[in-house]
């Protein structure tokens, strides 16, 4: 049973004194709350994030937040000069002071165009191949053999990336040409000179007070369009004669090896002769 007639129990006040120590408390608790927050940014201790920027760029950053960089380049298919990566990572605390790393892309890396010209499609291709470059075939009218590259862009030596397509142009065969102007020359510098342009030369030996085995008249004349493999006859001065001889037809072939391609010079020869 409650006694009714109890007084109720006092309920005392803190001091005012215990007020004062949580006030106190509570202030030094913020005040090195602030004076570590503001030490933490001055020390720039959370790495900044670098990837993308130029190498300046990231040294200019990194600068800012008191570190000190140390740079590595390597190939990359990325814009040479641009960071492609860091370490530590973004946000990672560190010591004002501390080395942060950067790598920096050098693009590609170099190679050099080898000489394609005079070889055979497949060759070049294979030449491209070794190179770490690709081949952009394309076929052209061109006097020289079917199959034989007869251009190249970029040209021989040119440094380029590694993956570059070297553009090769393919000669067809059928290509028109222009005849060479061979009158004067030798017999064997006019074979040569004829089948370099694509043509095939006719070789017939006349009389002539001229200097013997020297080419005194062409059929086309020089600078004429002919299909190549065309025939261009040419008339070489065999010395005087006074005696009428048998008309002989001979051929006369000579090849020329290189390490890519071989040329054969075909020359038929008839001599005629008079009293």
């Amino acid at each position: 049973m409650v006694d009714e007639g109890a007084p109720p129990p006092v309920v005392r006040p803190y001091p005012w004194w215990l007020w004062i120590l949580v006030v106190l408390f509570l202030a030094l608790a913020i005040l090195f709350l602030v004076l570590w927050l503001l030490e933490r940014n001055d020390d720039g201790r959370e790495v900044p994030a670098l990837a993308g920027l130029t190498q300046t760029e990231a040294a200019d950053r990194a600068s800012a937040r008191g570190f000190t960089l140390t740079t590595v380049r390597v190939p990359n298919a990325g814009a040479p000069g641009r960071v492609i990566d860091q370490a530590p990572q973004v946000g990672a605390d560190l010591e004002k002071g501390s080395r942060v790393m950067i790598v920096v892309s050098a693009g590609r890396r170099q190679v050099t165009v080898p000489r394609l010209i005079g070889s055979t499609a497949d060759a070049a291709e294979q030449l491209l191949t070794a190179q770490n470059l690709q081949a952009n075939k394309k076929t052209i009218d061109s006097a020289k053999p079917k199959g034989t590259v007869v251009a190249q862009d970029p040209t021989e030596g040119t440094r380029v990336p590694q993956g570059w397509a070297v553009t090769i142009s393919v000669s067809s065969g059928k290509g028109q040409v222009k005849v060479p102007a061979v009158q004067g020359m030798s017999q064997a510098d006019a074979v040569s000179a004829i089948t370099d342009a694509g043509l095939v030369p006719i070789v017939i030996q006349v009389p002539s007070q001229q200097t013997k085995g020297t080419v005194i008249a062409q059929d086309p004349p020089a600078n004429q369009q002919r299909p190549a493999q065309a025939t261009v006859r040419i008339n070489v001065s065999g010395g005087p004669v006074s005696t009428q001889t048998t008309t002989v037809t001979t051929s006369q072939t000579t090849t020329e090896t290189t390490a890519t391609t071989a040329t054969t010079r075909t020359a038929t020869t008839v001599t005629t002769t008079t009293p």
